[in-house]
């Protein structure tokens, strides 16, 4: 199997059915991932339209480029190896002034999970980095052997919802009084003698999951550069564009919830305040008035999409 083979895009035809594209539309992809969804965007809006993909992964970079290439897509895209927090930025560069659609996929794709050998698996004794770009910013494994225990305990918390995390945090600021901590492995066994054997499968799933997602958000900024990108995104939206964000954990969905909910011109200050201090403005609609998941036949052909969650919202 080839690395570009690896990914399986998460709910195609659903993703397809709510962007509602047209020829000559123009629409920005900001995680390119494996290109699951990106040919069939193409075939979508060309041949007078454009899409702009953009990953930080050098590597879907090249993949996406080869698939394109292989359709016989290439003139209809413009790839970019940057964050889509620029998003304002590339479409400047690009001459665009409004997009007709957004994607926005927030999971892994299988390639990274699988190939890129950057511990981004908590199934495979890797080194400890997950930076999705891997010439830029703090590695995991920095995190790990540098910050105080007690920022650790409060990112396990907070980005992993994970009950034991102060356990796990003494046990890694033990551990690496002796020895860093640069492996998957590593760091795995530390977390399994930190949570009690009967509850390290109580949840669901691998008892390192959580750590594992905590620390890669941390390492990529992950919720400050989805807040801002949609923010940013709805005000260069055309009217009648969709925004389609996908995500796959509930500290994503809740952030993509409270944007959309304020880009209705909802409130959503916390119910204890007096009065409202967020002064949301209408922008559009929510077009999902519940999310969407993945079928029962997805889930079974694919079951890395089993948490998927989607949103779409429309400008007005």
């Amino acid at each position: 199997m080839e690395y570009k083979d690896l990914h399986i895009p998460v709910m195609r035809k659903e993703v397809m059915h709510y962007l509602n594209l047209k020829k000559g539309d123009i629409v920005f992809e900001g995680t390119l991932g494996g290109a699951g969804h990106t040919v069939e965007i193409i075939k979508a809006i060309a041949p007078t339209g454009k899409l702009i993909g953009v990953d930080l992964d050098s590597q879907a970079i090249s993949t996406a480029a080869r698939k394109i290439k292989n359709a016989g897509l290439s003139e209809y895209a413009i790839l970019k190896n940057d964050n889509f927090t620029n998003i304002k930025n590339i479409l400047r560069e690009s001459s665009v002034k409004s997009i007709n659609g957004f994607l926005l996929d927030l999971g892994l794709s299988s390639m990274q999970i699988d190939e890129s050998g950057r511990g981004f698996s908590y199934l495979k004794n890797e080194q400890l980095d997950m930076r999705f770009k891997s010439s830029e910013g703090i590695k995991a494994s920095d995190i790990l052997n540098e910050y105080p225990e007690e920022q650790l305990r409060e990112i396990f918390y907070k980005y992993g919802e994970e009950k034991w995390s102060a356990r796990i945090a003494k046990n890694i600021a033990d551990y690496r009084i002796t020895r860093k901590i640069e492996l998957a492995g590593e760091l795995i066994e530390i977390i399994k003698r930190s949570i009690p054997l009967k509850f390290q499968h109580q949840s669901g799933g691998h008892p390192a999951k959580r750590v594992f997602q905590a620390i890669r958000i941390e390492v990529n900024a992950e919720l400050e550069n989805l807040k801002k990108v949609l923010k940013d995104c709805v005000e260069i939206m055309a009217p009648g564009a969709r925004m389609v964000v996908i995500s796959y954990h509930s500290l994503e969905d809740r952030i993509v919830k409270d944007s959309f909910i304020s880009f209705e011109g909802r409130c959503t200050c916390p119910a204890d305040f007096p009065e409202c201090r967020c002064n949301p403005v209408k922008k559009g609609k929510i077009i999902t008035k519940k999310i969407v998941v993945p079928s029962d036949e997805e889930i079974k052909k694919n079951p890395r999409s089993k948490s998927a969650r989607m949103r779409v919202f429309e400008k007005e």
